[in-house]
């Protein structure tokens, strides 16, 4: 399945041409929003309902069965079940929201990108740290471009009030951070004979090469038919619970905090569930980020497969069974998505927290149509969410390579072959990622 000639031709036009989106002549002379979905079932039905309120000209998914709700909705919009072919028909929209599998989320993303189109993409920005840093290039090159990863979490409330005082210096100085998932994900087991899926798996398998493998699990623990969703559990597709929630959680320290890249990471882990799955179920991640400014330095740990930060359960926060934790040298603070808790309880009692200062969002999704069609930030921009999952997606490169690794972001390289080797995805013909 090679791209189509037209496509090439848009790829080779000059940056400068292909930085500006093709509608927008001025600021703010742009009513509605021409926007391409890529993914419109299930995390790709949320996100459609997202940009509902723009114009939706076109719908692509390679399971027509599953976007025919989608295509119900939206009956004037044109369909496809290949993005590249998409691609080909750029003229018509502005935007793209990318709500792909996480091997598939860099292609589409890079492509709209290099035609000069805004995007609005699923987290993690990738499934391997190169690609997001392609992507990141491509929309640094393109800055009149709008960008926006799905960490719908950040445009809440809760997660603007806990910045708020832990930027107010209320806690102290802040150098521990813990971040804990109880998430497990489902065993599944490959089996044999033809695969189940109704549509093009080739199409599904996009960049990744070797062959599609069928799975089957007890369906009462499995409530999406293979592969959507399940995919995330192979190393081939996603990268397990770190890649899926990570960029939800450590979203809120890299932003209290102003987290850079880490200079180290060191990771272990262990799969306690039957099945396949190659993704580890129970896994801890100790990231050292450097000081900045006036902060200290940060040791920040990732857990999941765990209710709380300590793999033996013997600390606890009752309420919080996934939550981030900062402890500073006066206080402690600990929040999940809805709600935060000043610890200790002498402390709390005399706390007061500091005057709201970050602003309501318009919604997440709103934040960018409107950067789209009027300019203007929005809050989870690739430059930003970027750094984020290259952070997150480290401590899978530190897992799998079975070492702790240093990490030069500016040489992109930990500077051990064996681990660099995760660094990156191999694409296969016709399915390779545009430069930047």
């Amino acid at each position: 399945m090679s791209p189509r000639p037209n496509r090439r031709r848009f790829l080779a036009a000059s940056a400068a041409t292909l930085a500006a989106p093709l509608f927008v002549k001025a600021r703010g002379t742009l009513d509605r929003l021409n926007v391409a979905v890529v993914g419109v079932a299930n995390r790709g039905a949320d996100n459609l309902a997202g940009v509902a309120h723009e114009t939706v000209v076109a719908l692509c998914d390679v399971d027509p069965v599953n976007a025919a709700k989608a295509r119900q909705q939206f009956p004037k919009a044109a369909f496809y079940t290949d993005y590249r072919k998409l691609f080909d028909d750029s003229k018509a929209f502005d935007a793209v929201v990318v709500s792909t599998p996480d091997h598939s989320h860099a292609l589409p993303t890079a492509i709209a990108l290099s035609l000069g189109k805004h995007v609005y993409c699923e987290k993690p920005l990738a499934r391997t740290v190169g690609e997001v840093r392609r992507v990141r290039e491509l929309a640094a090159a393109r800055p009149t471009l709008a960008t926006q990863m799905g960490t719908q979490i950040h445009a809440e409330n809760n997660y603007r009030r806990v910045v708020e005082i832990v930027q107010s210096g209320r806690l102290g100085p802040i150098g521990r951070v813990h971040v804990w998932n109880s998430s497990k994900p489902v065993g599944g087991k490959k089996t044999g004979g033809p695969p189940a899926a109704k549509f093009d798996l080739d199409l599904w398998m996009g960049p990744v090469g070797g062959d599609f493998f069928e799975v089957t699990v007890n369906p009462s623990n499995w409530n999406f038919p293979w592969p959507h969703f399940h995919w995330r559990w192979w190393w081939e597709f996603g990268g397990g619970t770190l890649a899926d929630l990570g960029c939800h959680y450590l979203d809120l320290p890299f932003w209290a905090l102003g987290l850079t890249a880490p200079t180290s990471v060191v990771a272990s882990g262990k799969k306690t569930y039957s099945g396949d799955n190659t993704t580890p179920d129970v896994m801890r991640v100790d990231y050292q980020f450097p000081a900045v400014g006036g902060r200290p330095a940060v040791h920040l740990t990732w857990s999941h497969g765990v209710a709380g930060p300590d793999p033996d359960g013997k600390e606890m926060y009752p309420g919080f069974g996934s939550a981030v934790l900062f402890e500073g040298d006066k206080g402690k603070l600990v929040a999940d998505y809805g709600k935060y808790r000043v610890l200790p309880d002498e402390f709390a009692r005399g706390f007061a927290p500091p005057a709201k200062t970050i602003p309501p969002s318009v919604g997440h999704h709103k934040e960018w149509t409107e950067a789209c069609k009027a300019g203007g930030p929005t809050t989870c921009p690739f430059g930003y969410s970027g750094g984020l999952t290259e952070a997150v997606l480290l401590g899978n490169v530190a897992y799998r390579a079975g070492k702790e690794i240093t990490w030069d972001a500016a040489k992109l390289t930990t500077g051990d072959a064996d681990a660099d080797r995760f660094l990156m995805a191999d694409y296969r013909k016709g399915w390779e990622l545009p430069k930047a």
